[in-house]
């Protein structure tokens, strides 16, 4: 016995030794966010059962300067979901109703097209086909601040076709989970917030969340800002009733750990651990969402197939993530109030855990080139980032998205600038698609829709078939090409190899097709190789092109390559065998 104590007393004054490194190292992390304005929040990290680091860092009111603290209430955004998932699994445990049966036995006014087809489970697994109230167009920016009643919400999309049927696919539906909240009323003839503190807060003791219902942040709580590359400003007003169940609690870091060791690590909340099992699995078999909650398992360092279970959230001057891993005692919970990408801070977060390396984030480019566009302008700015990004590739974040903050600053006051800045890094980068979607947006907003479809039809050249690029030309009156509307197939490696060879276009050229890594390859003579990107077994596009290779196979081989653009067709024929 006496060995044992000593055995223990050692292991754990080991473990204390080797917690203290990986504390700091996680501080330091976090730190390095929020000194480059990447991180601005409060955060608990808990390692096997203890707690590894909580603290807070920058200001819940950039106004009045008041600082985040660990008390402090955040909005936290889609982690709601999970609470909703809780509540109606809760009234299942409770006779109240069932999650198999269809929508229209608890909202009778339900149109009867759906009623009966769409299930409390499809809605909790995203698998219902229902479209999303937050995917219309101009909603969030328009009637975000417009007070709505859930079933006034749910009608919003609730006479729209379904995206598939019922239980067959995932898409993301904020509008599935505003109808559960709406269904736990009528069960319960509570408020959404009264039947969630009833069957889920206070019986977990979770005393710091609850239902935001203000406008304003009241006392204790951080206000929502976003971040530009000069300073912060407060975040635009949401009215309570948008999110609703699918979005609009608040909690603080405490609470949000106490709520993942409580439910997934203990399962305290449940009465039968089946009811737990059933949050935690897929809807999907070949999926990764359970109820309310992401799932799945990640290798981490030497760890294979750790299971997690993770959620993000983000609302207007907010964002949230909890992280946790139940077999390990493991678990991060970040929240911002400046509207904060937290998912490379997870990331990292994570390898600090078990004990890797983390990638420590870079300076902004955009924050950098801004007083260079300002004084010399945008030529001279463009200038220095190309010089940069090859003579200092690892210094700055040289990402697509620096480039859209640069220009974005510019977009309202000096639209010219912002199309400056997008059209130099475009003519540098043409394949980036969010800055092409971009520049038609801006050209469609300074009159020149002919501008706006050249960079969606470019995009398309790389991005071919993409439904949200065809839907934007056709909104513009444009027909793409029909190359262009063929969307990229997987075909395997071997039948790829079966249009390998040379091919002749002229007595002096050749086209010699090769594979290069499961990648399908083209070069004339004497010219660089180009990507042929599949649509289908036999037919492919050039890549960045609106032309077409199109091979003539015939018992497993091709005798030839027709190289197809708009009307032309021209014909090589195989060499050899």
């Amino acid at each position: 016995m006496t060995y044992s104590l000593a055995a223990a007393l050692v292991f754990g004054l080991a473990s204390a030794v080797e917690a203290q490194p990986r504390a700091d190292r996680a501080e330091a992390y976090l730190r390095s966010f929020h000194d480059l304005r990447l991180f601005n929040g409060a955060a608990l990290i808990v390692d096997e059962g203890e707690i590894l680091f909580e603290g807070a860092f920058g200001a819940s009111d950039f106004g009045d300067g008041g600082a985040n603290a660990l008390g402090t209430r955040f909005r936290i955004a889609s982690l709601t979901k999970q609470f909703t998932a809780a509540l109606i699994l809760r009234l299942e445990e409770e006779g109240l109703l069932r999650v198999e049966a269809p929508v229209g036995r608890y909202i009778e006014e339900y149109p009867p097209e759906f009623a009966e087809r769409i299930t409390l489970h499809h809605l909790l697994t995203h698998t219902s086909g229902l479209p999303s109230y937050t995917n219309i167009p101009g909603f969030m920016e328009w009637e975000a601040a417009t007070p709505f009643s859930p079933g006034d919400i749910v009608a919003l999309t609730w006479e729209e076709p379904l995206s598939f049927e019922p239980g067959t696919d995932f898409e993301y539906s904020n509008s599935g989970y505003v109808l559960l909240g709406w269904i736990a009323e009528r069960v319960t003839g509570l408020s959404y917030d009264g039947a969630l503190r009833t069957y889920v807060l206070d019986p977990l003791e979770l005393s710091d969340t609850g239902y935001d219902r203000a406008l304003w942040p009241p006392e204790g709580h951080a206000g929502g800002h976003t971040r530009d590359l000069v300073g912060y400003r407060p975040a635009r007003l949401i009215d309570p009733s948008v999110p609703y169940s699918a979005g609009m609690l608040y909690s603080t870091v405490g609470d949000l750990a106490r709520w993942a060791a409580a439910l997934f690590v203990a399962g305290d909340l449940f009465r039968d651990p089946e009811t737990l099992a059933r949050m935690t699995t897929p809807g999907l078999e070949s999926g990764s969402y359970g109820y309310g909650v992401g799932v799945g398992a990640r290798d981490i360092e030497r760890d294979i197939g750790v299971r997690v279970i993770e959620h993000s959230g983000g609302i207007f001057g907010f964002s949230s993530y909890l992280r946790v891993f139940p077999d390990h005692g493991r678990l991060i919970v970040l929240l911002d109030n400046t509207s904060s990408d937290l998912g490379p801070l997870v990331a990292g977060l994570t390898n600090v855990l078990w004990g890797g390396e983390a990638v420590r984030p870079k300076p902004s480019i955009a924050e950098r080139l801004l007083p260079i566009v300002e004084a010399g302008g945008v030529e001279a700015a463009m200038s220095r980032y190309d010089n940069w990004r090859r003579t200092r590739p690892e210094e700055y974040d040289y990402s697509p998205g620096q480039i859209l903050s640069l220009a974005g600053h510019f977009r309202e006051d000096d639209p010219d600038t912002a199309i400056a800045i997008l059209e130099a890094y475009a003519a540098g980068t043409p394949e980036a698609l969010v800055i092409r979607y971009a520049l038609s947006e801006l050209h469609e907003e300074a009159g020149d829709p002919e501008a706006a479809a050249a960079h969606l039809r470019e995009a398309l050249t790389y991005n071919p078939g993409m439904p949200r690029l065809l839907e934007r030309l056709s909104d513009l009156g444009v027909e793409p090409d029909l190359a262009l509307r063929l969307p990229i197939v997987r075909v395997e490696p071997a039948d790829l190899s079966s249009l390998v060879g040379a091919y002749r276009i002229d007595p002096a050229t050749t086209l010699t097709v090769t594979l290069d890594e499961g990648v399908l390859m083209a070069a004339r003579t004497d010219e660089d190789a180009f990507r042929l990107l599949p649509q289908s077994p036999t037919t492919f596009l050039m890549h960045g092109s609106a032309v077409q290779f199109v091979f003539e196979v015939a018992d497993g081989v091709a005798g030839g390559v027709s190289v197809v653009e708009a009307d032309q067709r021209l014909v090589f024929p195989r060499i050899g065998s």
